[in-house]
C-alpha cells in the first residue's frame, strides 16, 4: 500500500490553508458541508460558500481558490454550466479542481459533468453527510496536492 493510499498528506499541503468554494443554493447545505469539512482534523480548510453560480463566477474574478465544489441542480445556472464556464475561461481558475456534489441526477449527470471536465463526482444520498464530507475532504485534498505536485516537482 503505498502512502497516499494509506491517507498521507503531504507537508506541504498541511503547511497551508486549502481554500475552496462551495457552490449550492441551499445555505443549510452550506452551513453543514462547511462544518463537517473543518471537523476534518487533519486538513486546514477555509470554505467560502456562495448561492449561486453567477455569484462563484464573481469571486473567481477577484479571489484565489484551491478547488471549487457545486452542487448540480440550482437556478438560473446549474453545476455543469457552471463547470462549463470555469473550463472555458482563459483566466487561472480555469484549471482549478473542480467537484460536482449533488443528491440530484445520477449516471447520466455524473458522466456528462466528467466528460465536461469535472475532476471528481461525488453524491450526497446513501451515506451520513459525515462520512460523505470526509469522502469530499479527501478528494479535495488529493485533487489540490495532485495540482501542487505538478507545478513544483517532486517531493
Amino acid at each position: 500500500m503505498t502512502r497516499e493510499e494509506e491517507g498521507y498528506v503531504s507537508p506541504r499541503v498541511m503547511s497551508r490553508m486549502i481554500r475552496v468554494l462551495h457552490v449550492d443554493d441551499e445555505p443549510a447545505d452550506l452551513e453543514i458541508t462547511r462544518i463537517l469539512l473543518k471537523r476534518e482534523s487533519k486538513w486546514d480548510f477555509e470554505i467560502i460558500g456562495v448561492q449561486s453560480a453567477k455569484e462563484a463566477l464573481k469571486r473567481l474574478e477577484t479571489e484565489h481558490f484551491d478547488a471549487i465544489i457545486a452542487d448540480y441542480k440550482m437556478p438560473g445556472m446549474d453545476g455543469i454550466e457552471l463547470l462549463e464556464a470555469v473550463r472555458r475561461s482563459d483566466k487561472g481558475y480555469a484549471r482549478i479542481p473542480f467537484i460536482l456534489f449533488t443528491g440530484k441526477g445520477g449516471p447520466e449527470v455524473a458522466e456528462r459533468a466528467l466528460e465536461k471536465g469535472a475532476n471528481r463526482y461525488i453524491t450526497k444520498g446513501g451515506n451520513t453527510a459525515a462520512k460523505q464530507c470526509h469522502a469530499l475532504a479527501k478528494a479535495v485534498v488529493e485533487l489540490v496536492r495532485g495540482e501542487q505536485d505538478q507545478g513544483q516537482g517532486q517531493e
